[in-house]
């Protein structure tokens, strides 16, 4: 697992409305049993979402990745990665400055 895979949520709650997660946290802290994620939101009304958001487009549908919405998971939960949004880096760096930052 590296930092920005894509994963299946595997919340079948959640699931419907953020269809995945993205691992936040850097694979240089993957002996801790926790990582942190953020969610991958479907979400129709864009104008909705903050600058700690950002539009990423995967397997051919425009999600949303809040950040203001990380949370820690167990690694247990995560499976087979779907993919990844490491060209995204730059966009989701700057948003997390933002988030902490206010910059």
């Amino acid at each position: 697992m590296r930092q920005f895979d894509v994963f299946p949520n595997p919340s079948p709650r959640s699931g419907v409305a953020a269809p995945f997660i993205v691992l936040m946290q850097s694979h240089f802290m993957d002996l801790m049993p926790t990582a942190l994620i953020a969610p991958l939101i479907r979400e129709p009304r864009s104008g909705d979402f903050t600058k700690v958001s950002i539009p990423i487009r995967l397997n051919d549908e425009t999600l949303h990745l809040s950040l203001a919405e990380m949370a820690p998971i167990l690694r247990s939960a995560l499976k087979r990665a779907a993919g990844s949004v490491v060209p995204y880096e730059d966009d989701i760096r700057r948003a997390l400055d933002r988030l902490f930052t206010s910059f």
